[in-house]
């Protein structure tokens, strides 16, 4: 065999295993990993394993792999209120998830005994058998599931351990807080909170109520906001066009009443009439206006009231006594 063949022979050689090598990375499949950022959580279970599924349903037949806590996956899809989508890492694959026994460092809280530990627990019950590690003053927890309403399901990052610890012992809010409040304005009834955008009563995990305040995380959805309660003690999604104060970017603005004597009338009506008075508003008092679209009544919810009505609008723009 001539140097020349074998010196063309090499050269095909290497430019057909070039091509098989390009070949074979194409050939992969494109997973939630590489095609887009997406956000990470910790597997946490007190026992036992969370099955990934090919079905958003809770059958052994759709198991396709099982995580543990500490596992962690990316959520690409956040919309069910029981299955999220995600992408495990450590098997490979997509698939459905129950979203109850993931956490993440937006839902982080601190411990604070007053002496002693908080127990780490395999099981909702105040028992010493149950103890899985023991968390102390200024230890991190991040929040899966607060459905009950002692015993909360936490990851604990120090332990890499998962398990339920009694929720009293936990301060702190939420670390991915925009460290902005608004007040929850409804015309009656409540404003749900969810854990899940969409308008559902199966997803229905608290009730708020006109004057609680709930603490913004995040305002990017058109319609639902990620918020945390402190009444309730609860992450959830509520509607934004019930929330009131903060600044005009949001919505809404915070006016201040000014009167040159008596007062100004928050009213159950836009019309002047001494039977829909439900509060007096003076000098120097606060109002989140939340509707401006009468051309003389606004829309407005007062802080020291706790009451959402309606005032004549041009106690704002002049000082003129209104009644």
């Amino acid at each position: 065999m001539s140097r020349k063949w074998k010196e063309f022979s090499g050269i095909a050689l290497l430019k057909w295993a070039a091509l098989f090598a390009v070949a074979f990375v194409l050939s992969l499949p494109v997973t939630a990993e590489t095609g887009f950022a997406a956000n990470n959580y910790t597997v946490t279970v007190a026992s036992g394993y969370l099955a990934l599924r090919n079905a958003k349903a809770y059958d052994s037949s759709n198991e396709i792999g099982e995580l543990y806590t500490g596992d962690t996956v990316d959520v690409t899809d956040s919309s069910g209120s029981t299955y999220w989508t995600v992408y495990s890492p450590k098997h490979g694959k997509t698939g459905y998830v129950n979203r109850a026994y993931l956490a993440n460092s937006a839902g982080s809280r601190t411990v604070k005994v007053d002496s002693g530990y908080l127990a780490l627990r395999n099981d909702k019950a105040y028992d010493s058998k149950n103890e899985v590690g023991k968390l102390y003053t200024g230890d991190t927890v991040q929040i899966a599931n607060t459905n009950d309403d002692t015993y909360w399901l936490v990851y604990a990052p120090g332990l890499g351990k998962g398990g339920y610890v009694n929720k009293n012992y936990l301060q702190g809010t939420s670390s991915g807080t925009s460290g902005e409040t608004r007040t929850v304005s409804v015309s009656k009834g409540y404003l749900a909170l969810r854990n899940a955008k969409a308008y559902d009563s199966s997803n229905e995990i608290g009730e708020l109520y006109t004057g609680d305040t709930v603490q913004l995380i995040d305002t990017s959805d058109a319609t639902y906001w990620y918020v945390y309660s402190p009444k309730l003690g609860k992450n959830g999604f509520v509607n934004k066009n019930y929330l009131t104060g903060g600044s005009s970017s949001s919505g809404t603005v915070t006016k201040t009443v000014s009167v040159s004597k008596g007062y100004l009338a928050l009213r159950s009506a836009k019309a002047y009439d001494a039977a829909n008075e439900i509060g007096e508003l003076y000098t120097g008092d606060t109002v989140h206006v939340t509707d401006t679209s009468d051309s003389t009544y606004w829309y407005v919810y007062s802080p020291k009231l706790g009451k959402n009505g309606f005032v004549n609008k041009i106690i704002f723009t002049d000082k003129k006594e209104l009644r």
